[in-house]
């Protein structure tokens, strides 16, 4: 029975290094990447919807790419799907700001924009429109 509260002293130390580890990447800018990728982990249905173009400046957040070398920009968006159901999603532009100009349609999971591209206001849905007035 000695190895239950090894177990249990094991499992401890690693809460406290996931704990510890997981504060270290957020106060390194890394918690909008972990945002991200936690929505694309857990089981989120996939939706579409659409949102206009954020300002460019407008970004909540900005954080080093992976390789160093430029950065990714946070925008949180106001966005809405077909049938006119609103919720925030948070974007990230890889390597360069938003323009600013016309509208996305977006693949969303959870709180985050999987996937989005450049659309037409005469591609967005009525309702949705309406709803982002």
């Amino acid at each position: 029975m000695r190895r239950k509260p090894l177990v249990v002293a094991m499992l401890a130390l690693l809460s406290v290094a996931l704990v510890l580890g997981g504060n270290a990447l957020l106060e390194a800018g890394w918690g909008p990447a972990l945002r991200s990728v936690a929505d694309r982990v857990l089981p989120n249905p996939e939706v579409t919807m659409w949102a206009p173009a954020p300002i460019p400046g407008s970004h909540a957040s900005s954080y080093a790419d992976a390789t160093g070398a430029g950065t990714n920009y946070v925008y949180l968006v106001t966005a809405s799907d077909a049938d006119g159901n609103v919720r925030e999603l948070q974007l990230i532009f890889f390597g360069r700001e938003s323009d600013g100009g016309g509208w996305l349609e977006i693949e969303a999971r959870g709180g985050s924009g999987v996937h989005y591209r450049a659309c037409d206001k005469t591609g967005v849905p009525t309702k949705a429109l309406d709803a982002l007035g």
